[in-house]
């Protein structure tokens, strides 16, 4: 059994190549499902944002990498020549901190960004309703939620960091000098939409105007953020008014094209900015060569996040030191599960002896109700701390990776025979 995380982040690849592997939420999930299915994971969870697509499973060995990377080009219907050799491939120790670290947002184009936590919570959300989860999983996902939380809260981390909306909003103050008095057309309804809307406020837009396939989303943003719902058929002619457009829908192909761009720009003599932050792009790149217009996608933020980055290099450190205790603690943690079955019988065993003296004892006695009671607690107490000490040395030895299979083993380990408990000998028969 392995842990195992795979993927692609703009670390190792461009976004003309993660947006050859990006799924939709709705895709994230069913493919989940689809690897535990045919598979290639007993455990999966899918966390696919505009700047990485990961996979996080419980494998049976190093060739699932293979099986994983064959459906992946075959759901996304993508070459495997195309992508794999961006790919990443992390076992064991080394993919549960990349988790931790992804949840903490170490791992973020920017580094503190709040977005991510909340990106990973939902990935295994949405996972564990595919039902494409088990113990592993569900243990490391919420550690590493509680990872994060715990680096947000106890370290400076996310002081003063550029979430993508400010770098977006930083880059478009770059080319107008001021947004005071500007108007921004939001392509896209969701999440990401919204924020990059607060952003702009903060900067000085008053005048919003939000397009989306559905209506009855754009009309919700708008009605939330004070702007004003228009219809999909109407982007010609947004464009030709809009000074800043931002674009993040989950559209497979082009929403903006160079043709229309073109056209709106003949009708005015300001230049159009344009923050493509969907993965894959919505904006044709041919647009950057349109004069008076100004294109960036979500790997040009990059280069603005450099800037920031010494500011947040002390609080990086901090966390680190939170994650790595809690990496070290969830492995052991992995280590003792073989010894599980062996912990299950000595408790079945013991509480299968401590039924029978109980039950005998009490027949010759003259008890009432309460005392019997009194008397069962005080046997379960004492079987408990009997216990305590051979399961703790079990844990601990299998912690540190000494063998625990056969059985005379199992019985000098647990010094059985001084305790009057036998393994039963199905489980001797096992050994």
């Amino acid at each position: 059994m392995l842990i195992a995380a795979l993927g692609i982040s703009y670390r190792e690849a461009p976004v003309e190549v993660r947006e050859r592997v990006a799924f939709a939420p709705c895709q994230a999930r069913t493919f989940a499902r689809k690897l535990v299915e045919a598979e290639a994971a007993s455990e999966a969870v899918v966390l696919s944002t505009c700047n990485r697509t990961e996979i996080y499973a419980v494998v049976e060995t190093e060739s699932s990498r293979e099986h994983i990377l064959d459906l992946i080009a075959e759901d996304r219907e993508a070459e495997r020549e195309g992508f794999e050799g961006y790919v990443f491939w992390e076992t064991g120790v080394a993919a549960v901190e990349h988790l931790y670290r992804v949840a903490s947002s170490l791992d973020s184009m920017v580094v503190g960004e709040a977005q991510i936590l909340g990106q990973v919570r939902e990935a295994y959300r949405s996972a564990t309703e595919e039902r494409s989860t088990g113990p592993i999983l569900n243990r490391m996902f919420h550690s590493s939620l509680r990872v994060g939380k715990r680096v947000r809260s106890e370290t400076s981390i996310g002081d003063h960091s550029l979430s993508v909306p400010r770098v977006a909003t930083k880059l478009a103050s770059d080319v107008f000098g001021d947004l005071a008095g500007r108007s921004a057309l939001i392509v896209g309804a969701g999440e990401m939409s919204e924020l990059v809307i607060e952003s702009l406020k903060d900067a000085g837009v008053s005048d919003f105007r939000i397009l989306n396939r559905t209506r009855s989303r754009a009309d919700s943003l708008a009605g939330r953020v004070g702007g004003e719902a228009v219809a999909m058929g109407s982007l010609p002619d947004e464009l030709g008014r809009a000074d800043v457009v931002v674009s993040s829908t989950g559209a497979d192909d082009w929403v903006v094209t160079s043709g229309v761009v073109a056209e709106a720009l003949r009708l005015r003599e300001d230049p159009i900015f344009f923050i493509d932050i969907a993965v894959p792009r919505d904006v044709d790149p041919a647009v950057q060569t349109l004069d008076r217009a100004y294109l960036y996608d979500i790997d040009d933020l990059q280069s603005v996040v450099e800037h920031n980055a010494d500011d947040r290099g002390r609080a990086a450190g901090e966390a680190e030191g939170i994650i790595s205790p809690e990496v070290q603690g969830f492995m052991a943690w992995v280590s003792t599960l073989h010894v599980v079955p062996l912990i299950k019988e000595l408790r079945s065993e013991a509480e299968r002896i401590r039924v029978h003296e109980f039950s005998r004892a009490v027949n010759n006695l003259d008890l009432t109700e309460e005392q019997a009671k009194a008397v069962e607690r005080m046997s379960q107490l004492l079987v408990n701390k009997l216990l305590h000490g051979p399961i703790a040395e079990i844990k601990a030895r299998a912690e540190a990776g000494e063998p625990l299979e056969s059985h005379e083993v199992k019985r000098r380990l647990l010094a059985l025979d001084g305790l009057g408990v036998e393994l039963s000998r199905h489980g001797a028969n096992r050994g």
